[in-house]
């Protein structure tokens, strides 16, 4: 049936909105011959334009193309929209709303804690030492009895200064069940870097691995104000003796003596408010000096039930003879693996393996000794299995799903790694101001390149950059979102707030992206990050990913590096695959770009490199790259 007869056939029936007409209307649909009609159920308006209406997760978009529709007839709890009649071009998630719980992080992560007690929580993936769920739970309640027993009090804030391990888990757990606000330092930062968030955040008490106990110590005495230290031994050096005035984890905890469950369970009975700050996590810095972000109890647990909606949720329930494995590769102190990776995961009572740094390795045999495996990456990681000669088909066999996250992804290297493993690979998009998760793909999408739809009670609308209007589908803006996993404000900074979350609590995430007929969203770059050339927006990531595709490239980076013509022009960072770095030539680059874009977008200067500076979840730092290009041509 042709589309503008598929239109027919539902207008026919689309009049009123009584109980016999649904059944009329979906006969209708079924007659339709479109998949997409037959998929979902959607409804069209004509005001001054087409606004489109999204039931579930499909639109009709073959329908919207050729025909104004009348209003159809939507069940209330069916009915989702892709754009809202108050205010044109807000997008609605297509996902129907999930429950939002009313309880605390610890308390939503315990609440089927007997479903799997006796499986594994946590594993070191370097020594093997595990704790169960039960032991986790137990371990936490005891730190949480022992920081309130210190003399701290619930709204004070514990700093954890450790790489990925189990006992991450406990610090992060223990402390926010003692109703106390955790915040997470990168284990690999100078003094000067500690120092400034202890002050900023008004820290109490830090939680230290031994490798940083030195640089932190440093820091202290620099803080001019009491912090006390307790260091989380490693299990070969326990009877490494501690400085002076730093308490060894085991027995701040009390050890054996600690208490059991239930005891400890009614010492911390009180009630917790959920919207006090569980979490404050600190943007990446990159566009500036970093800010704590404040998450309740409320957002983390509102994001955490909706990236477990049933359409996009890749983690089973455990069972008696099934669990999940989630390598924890990624940093817990990052909201992506604080959150995503880890609290994600233990509400659905996964193992997790932790390991303290990326060591293809070990990240290798996690792959090769575990089964049913849910990877969260960043590109940087979906590179090196894609492309690694180490990585055999043998470390990918049991990977069940893969999502990508943290920085954007190309749909050329998922492509790469599906070709070696077909299984689903999927690109999630948030921040730190988030909880994160904003967007996800669903289970069986093929968009490797969108971020994937909005989360359910969620809404998003894409603003033009200069005037703040709202934007139609396919139109590139500044991406907005509205839901309860948004922040609370940032610490102690009402300004930056303010310019952050509007007053309708809209966030303005600063990135540049667009969405499709589908409601799936795109990421093109960073507002900051785009390159002015004679007044056109160059987006350095689309260059980014044409010269991946070169097959002598094995990754790259752009720049802006300022001209007295142009205003600005790209410049590339480059690192040659190891069989052409002798070979590959600057102009051979240039014109294989050059063929495929613009001429305003063409790259000016190319710089082979053997490294990238990226943060930690694969962003790349591309302040130091305008810094070295500014020095070097400049």
């Amino acid at each position: 049936m042709h589309r503008k007869q598929s239109a027919n056939a539902i207008q026919g029936v689309a009049s009123t909105a009584s109980s016999s007409d649904y059944e009329k209307t979906d006969a209708a649909y079924e007659r339709a011959d479109c998949t997409t009609v037959r998929r979902s159920y959607a409804e069209a308006t004509l005001e001054n334009k087409l606004t489109m209406n999204l039931a579930r997760s499909r639109i009709w978009t073959a329908l919207a193309q050729d025909c104004r529709l009348a209003r159809r007839p939507v069940r209330p709890q069916a009915r989702r929209q892709l754009s809202s009649s108050v205010e044109p071009n807000i997008i609605k998630s297509p996902f129907h709303d999930v429950t939002l719980p009313t309880c605390t992080v610890p308390e939503l992560i315990w609440e089927q804690l007997d479903r799997w007690a006796d499986k594994t929580a946590v594993e070191c993936g370097i020594n093997g030492k595990s704790y169960t769920y039960a032991e986790l739970k137990l371990l936490s309640r005891r730190l949480a009895f022992a920081l309130l027993k210190s003399g701290l009090h619930p709204g004070d804030v514990v700093t954890i200064v450790m790489p990925n391990i189990p006992e991450y888990l406990v610090a992060m757990l223990g402390t926010m069940e003692a109703g106390m606000v955790v915040t997470g330092i990168n284990p690999i930062y100078a003094s000067d870097e500690i120092l400034f968030q202890l002050k900023d955040s008004g820290s109490k008490m830090v939680i230290v691995h031994p490798d940083q106990l030195a640089n932190l110590l440093q820091a202290k005495e620099k803080l001019g104000s009491p912090i006390r230290v307790i260091c989380v031994h490693d299990y070969d050096d326990r009877h490494r003796s501690l400085p002076s005035g730093v308490v060894a984890f085991s027995d701040f905890i009390g050890g054996e003596s600690g208490g059991d469950d239930a005891d400890l369970g009614r010492l911390l009975g009180v009630r917790q408010d959920v919207d006090s700050t569980a979490l404050l996590p600190y943007s990446s810095g990159t566009t500036g000096l970093p800010k704590g972000v404040c998450l309740s109890h409320k957002n983390l647990t509102a994001n955490v039930s909706q990236a477990s909606h049933p359409d996009i949720n890749p983690i089973e329930f455990a069972t008696k003879n099934y669990q999940d494995t989630v390598p924890a590769i990624l940093p817990l102190f990052h909201i992506y693996g604080a959150a995503i990776v880890m609290l994600r995961s233990l509400v659905r009572g996964a193992k997790l393996v932790t390991l303290p740094k990326f060591d293809p390795k070990p990240f290798l045999k996690i792959l090769e000794t575990n089964h049913n495996i849910v990877l969260y990456a960043v590109p940087p990681i979906i590179l090196f299995l894609s492309s690694h000669p180490t990585v055999s088909s043998l470390h990918l066999e049991r990977l069940k799903l893969t999502m990508t996250g943290g920085a954007p992804c190309s749909g050329a290297d998922i492509e790469k790694l599906r070709s070696r493993k077909p299984h689903p690979i999927i690109q999630g998009y948030g921040m730190t101001e988030s909880s994160p998760l904003l967007t996800q793909g669903s289970l069986d999408s093929m968009k490797h390149a969108s971020i994937g739809k909005i989360v359910s009670n969620t809404e998003a609308k894409v603003v033009d950059i200069t005037t703040g209007d709202s934007l139609p589908m396919n139109e590139n803006g500044e991406l907005c979102f509205r839901g309860p996993q948004i922040m609370k404000c940032y610490h102690n900074r009402p300004e930056a707030t303010a310019e952050t979350v509007d007053a309708d609590g809209w966030l303005h995430t600063g990135d540049v992206g667009y969405f499709d007929e589908e409601g799936d969203f795109f990421v093109v770059d960073r507002i900051k990050e785009l390159i002015k050339v004679k007044g056109f927006q160059v987006a350095p990531a689309e260059l980014e990913g044409l010269l991946r595709e070169h097959p002598e490239v094995s990754d790259a980076a752009v720049t802006a590096l300022p001209c007295s013509r142009s205003g600005e022009v790209p410049i590339a960072f480059v690192i040659p695959k190891s069989t052409a770095a002798e070979s590959l030539q600057e102009a051979t680059l240039q014109q294989f770009v050059a063929a495929k874009v613009a001429p305003y977008k063409q790259i000016s200067k190319i710089v082979f490199v053997e490294s990238i500076p990226k943060s930690a979840t694969g962003k790349i730092l591309r302040r130091q790259l305008k810094e070295i290009a500014q020095k070097k041509y400049c």
